[in-house]
């Protein structure tokens, strides 16, 4: 008798997670209507206790049961944990981009997108109202990850990516004429700046923008910004703005940059602090043979140093000529599947080489097993900026340091770790400061430690300003109150950790510190 109801409450063998919640009506709302669990069964009568909902294209099945500290009529938080060093439901499905799209569209926050986690390469989060922290993973036996790995396998790259590349560039191609006609208004065009961010970053843009000079002629590139972004930007800094009303990845505004300038420009991250204004105009001073000027800089091959995109000056003259002599290569990533890159961005895809461009490369990269030159550093593709600096090597112009500050590579950064070395990925000064992964790290960092710095520095950064942005901004504030709850970290104790973070890990002087951080604000 006990094998058999055994049997009858498990099914297949498969476990049922059950989650508790402080307020059972939203909670079935919630997966229901915005998760999709589309079979739902409340338990207890006429005063149900628990719901179970299911569906098979979710992975799975959930029991939501009401706690005894939750109420119905708060819907509190039911709970906290220290760290997001586990999950709560793990669900396993055949295309985790398929959910992730359908997560979007019905309004759900996907705390952290697709990316690599001990339990799948490609797994997302989300968190409910109740601290419940629920896992999508695409199974690596599913019939999508099958397809597309024999599609890989069987399909020629760019016969794989012709379609969606034609759309993209069709769609690129008008907001590119509205871009240059843009560029050719700007007050000036010399040495131009551009300052690239998307919907929901102007705490960062405030930031970092009050460091730079008023005689620097900086120029706001926004992507996807709502109205209310935008007139808050043309009242408040004087600066040109633009806004890409495609949503456009910072790829394709590399890209537009590229064809647009006539002039040397520059390039410089929301999340990075120039606190010495003279970097600026050593940057826009070039000597001879140099293609580009950067700050952060490692090796790509001995005697070939390449530049992040951080910060740096591009030489529009070598442009130029390499279009002239078709040793030309986009500023935007590379590799040899032309494979999408949605953790960064929807949009974000890498272009593939041309057979021509792979002679180009290889007159500086060594051949992988294949004769196709190695992307750097045993990065799985030329990232922004590396295969244009390689086209420019190979043609004799080279990367300047303008400042010798060492970006780690992955490889060295582990190693380093490995060693029990405390070194970081990036060099920081008081002159120069680049937090780094600021626009993406809520799609990407599964892992706890670095999750609760950046989730403290965008806090910090966020309470600086807030008070002065689109209300919207105010909400934002609150999801990252209880973003930092959900990880133990209390939201008072945020600006505290960074600034110990950048004085006692990163060897900055505390007054600096305090520059990047901003002025002490109460929470709300």
């Amino acid at each position: 008798m006990t094998r058999k109801l055994a049997k009858l409450a498990l099914g297949s063998g498969q476990g049922v997670p059950c989650l508790r919640v402080g307020d059972l009506d939203r909670a079935v709302r919630f997966y229901r209507d915005q998760l999709g669990f589309d079979q739902v069964s409340l338990l207890g009568g006429a005063q149900p206790h628990a719901a179970l909902c299911a569906a098979q294209h979710r992975g799975g099945t959930v029991l939501l049961s009401l706690a005894e500290d939750g109420t119905e009529e708060t819907g509190g938080p039911v709970r906290r944990r220290s760290d997001q060093a586990y999950w709560d439901a793990v669900f396993l499905v055949d295309d985790i981009d398929r959910v992730a799209g359908e997560l979007r569209a019905r309004g759900v926050r996907i705390d952290i997108g697709i990316g690599i986690s001990t339990l799948s390469d490609r797994m997302l989060e989300i968190c409910d109202d109740w601290s419940n922290r629920l896992a999508f993973a695409e199974a690596g036996d599913g019939w999508r990850p099958a397809l597309r790995q024999l599609t890989e396998r069987t399909v020629p790259a760019r016969v794989r990516n012709a379609a969606r590349d034609r759309r993209f560039a069709r769609q690129e191609r008008a907001e590119y004429a509205k871009f240059e006609r843009f560029y050719a208004s700007l007050p000036s065009h010399r040495d131009p700046v551009y300052m690239f961010f998307t919907s929901g970053l102007l705490h960062w843009v405030i930031a970092a923008e009050k460091h730079v000079p008023a005689t620097v002629n900086l120029v706001l590139f926004g992507s996807g910004l709502t109205g209310e972004e935008q007139r808050w930007l043309n009242d408040n800094l004087d600066r040109p703005v633009y806004n890409s009303t495609l949503e456009i990845d910072d790829n394709t505004a590399w890209e537009f940059l590229f064809d647009a300038n006539r002039t040397n420009f520059g390039y410089l991250d929301i999340d990075c602090f120039v606190l010495e204004p003279k970097v600026f105009a050593e940057l826009a001073s070039f000597d001879e043979g140099v293609a580009v000027n950067a700050i952060w800089t490692y090796q790509a091959a001995p005697g070939v140093p390449l530049g992040c995109t951080h910060l740096v000056f591009l030489n529009a003259a070598v442009i130029a000529e390499l279009r002239a002599r078709k040793r030309y290569l986009s500023p935007a990533n590379h590799d040899w599947r032309g494979r999408t890159v949605p953790l960064l961005h929807h949009r974000t895809y890498c272009r593939i080489p041309t057979a021509a461009q792979r002679r180009l490369l290889l007159e500086v990269l060594p051949a992988d097993e294949r004769g196709r030159p190695q992307a750097p550093v045993e990065s799985p593709f030329f990232d922004t900026l590396v295969g244009y600096q390689i086209a420019a090597a190979a043609t004799g112009y080279r990367t300047h340091a303008v400042r010798p500050l060492a970006h780690r590579t992955q490889n060295m950064f582990t190693a380093a770790t490995n060693e029990g070395k405390p070194v970081w990925q990036q060099d920081l000064t008081d002159e120069l400061v680049h937090v780094g992964g600021i626009s993406y790290y809520g799609r990407y960092f599964h892992a706890s430690t670095f999750r609760k710095l950046y989730l403290a520095a965008e806090y910090a950064v966020l309470c600086a300003s807030v008070e002065r942005l689109p209300a919207g901004y105010r909400e934002r504030q609150a999801t990252i109150e209880q973003q930092q709850r959900d990880i133990g970290l209390d939201p008072a104790a945020a600006r505290e950790l960074v600034l110990r973070h950048l004085v006692t890990d990163r060897g900055l002087n505390p007054s600096t510190a305090q520059r990047i951080v901003g002025a002490e604000q109460h929470t709300l």
